[in-house]
């Protein structure tokens, strides 16, 4: 049981020993000369132009994490197809089917409730600044 410790222990520190000499080495080996376009924030040899803090609408925010929750539910369609590939072979197709089906559904059924709350629309109105508007 022992023995199984002192691998990993070795293990761990010839990694760390790995990691730690290589930056000493590097860091005693590399050019020290710094030059007024390597002190830039970007090293892309253009000077920065304007503030590098900009305010984003939060409809690109909204969209993004719409695009990000279909985007992982395509990656998790991809195991569930080897899965259904599998159990169709054995002849229980219908119930990794069932499953997939399920799954799709309850996303379709967030798009829905995402869509009817309007948070998909580019130009949203508000019903308080409709109803000043009205007045």
């Amino acid at each position: 049981m022992l023995l199984h410790y002192q691998s990993v222990m070795i293990f761990l520190l010839v990694g760390f020993f790995a990691v730690v000499g290589g930056m000493v080495i590097l860091s005693l080996i590399r050019p020290k000369k710094d030059t007024p376009e390597k002190l830039l924030t970007y090293e892309c040899g253009k000077d920065p132009v304007g503030d590098g803090q900009v305010r984003f609408d939060m409809r690109f925010y909204t969209i993004a994490l719409v695009f990000v929750v279909f985007d992982v539910e395509i990656a998790f369609l991809f195991p569930w197809a080897r899965v259904f590939q599998d159990f169709n072979k054995a002849g229980n197709g219908g119930i990794a089917l069932f499953e997939g089906l399920v799954f799709i559904l309850i996303l379709f059924v967030g798009l829905i409730y995402v869509w009817a709350k309007g948070d998909l629309e580019w130009v949203k109105t508000f019903k308080a600044h409709e109803t000043r508007e009205k007045e």
